[in-house]
């Protein structure tokens, strides 16, 4: 079942509708136009408690100031291009730095997507990113369709087209705490990572273009781990991202959905699979995350209090050429697709 309501209006005066995904489990996800953004996602626990997985913001207002990306849609690119600019087709654009001398994940995340309920269980959002918008070229329309199954399952499926070649990169950024309200940090969250390798980065989270091997490293999530059990040992990709902040290659042996990442919080019992086409997986442990005075009731935004799930190409991709491609042409369209299942041990 899906509802529509106001959600607010923006400082400009712009109507945002919100929309409630319901399932007869008791599961409802609610998502707004602003960013289509994930707001709340209310699951059963063991103890037969309703409980937030996911933070945010208190109001349509908390958003807009946000800079944590909180729930949103990002793009045009999501994740780091390095220096914050690229070559294209002999060409340089020039984007703005936003993350050191970086650009990271681009503007979405403060426009407004147009929403429509298209079925019973059922939203898609739709925007138009017009040419030189961040300083990308060409202009982009991309849709991003959100079902709520009665198997708890939320799939993403994200789409795109262009007029002129231009680099993409779609993914949604979720803070997730299976323990909602309950705790303030998720380094006691076991992880599980289907990803023998992982691409290393500088101090500012831009790979370098190689490929390593997670084996004997506290990167190595092959087995499950509680995240905190190696997250402040004296290990330099730990040590500049202040802990988990890395792109994660999907083991993969065909196209289509593949398993990403289990989470698993036992104080709640809750836990949740991610499975995607894309050929990566950015695992953050909210190292930077601050309290912006907007947070939802009971919720701290502090670092360590999240784990971002984040399924993507990876980062950097237009200024490294071993990087898998991530340029869209005209006449092509991009199609990704992300489910998140979820449940409860008892």
């Amino acid at each position: 079942m899906v509802t529509k309501r106001l959600y607010g209006k923006t400082a400009q005066g712009q109507e945002v509708y919100c929309y409630w995904l319901e399932n007869s489990k008791g599961t409802r996800v609610l998502l707004i136009e602003y960013g289509c953004r994930i707001v709340n996602w209310m699951v059963p626990a063991k103890n037969g408690e309703i409980i937030d997985i996911v933070l945010g913001c208190k109001d349509l207002a908390g958003y807009e100031k946000d800079q944590f990306f909180l729930g949103s849609f990002v793009g045009r690119y999501a994740n780091r291009i390095e220096k914050a600019a690229f070559e294209l087709e002999g060409k340089v654009y020039q984007l703005e730095p936003n993350n050191g001398p970086n650009h990271n994940h681009g503007v979405w995340h403060q426009k407004v997507f147009q929403g429509k309920i298209t079925d019973d269980n059922t939203v898609e959002f739709h925007y138009t990113s017009l040419d030189g918008e961040d300083g990308f070229p060409a202009t982009v329309q991309v849709s991003v369709q959100c079902t709520l199954t009665e198997t708890n399952q939320l799939i993403l499926d994200y789409t795109a087209s262009c007029d002129a070649p231009t680099p993409i990169n779609l993914t949604n950024h979720s803070y997730f705490n299976l323990d909602g309200v309950k705790s303030n940090n998720v380094l006691g969250h076991q992880l599980q990572l289907w990803a023998d390798t992982y691409t290393p980065s500088d101090e500012f989270s831009c790979p370098y273009g190689t490929v390593e091997l997670v084996e004997d490293t506290p990167m190595d999530f092959t087995t499950k781990h509680t995240i905190g059990d190696r997250i402040d040992q004296e290990f330099q990709q730990l040590q500049w991202g202040h802990g988990y902040d890395h792109n994660y290659i999907i083991n993969r042996i065909k196209s289509g959905l593949a398993k990403a990442a289990r989470l698993e919080a036992e104080h709640s019992g809750i836990w949740l699979e991610c499975h995607t086409t894309q050929p990566g997986v950015q695992v953050y442990t909210a190292n930077w995350l601050q309290d912006e005075g907007c947070a939802k009731d009971g919720f701290v935004h502090c670092p360590r209090n999240s784990v971002c799930l984040e399924t993507q190409h990876f980062p950097c991709s237009p200024n490294r050429e071993q990087f898998p491609d991530a340029i869209l042409h005209p006449g092509e369209l991009l199609r990704e697709t992300t489910v998140y299942t979820f449940g409860c041990n008892e």
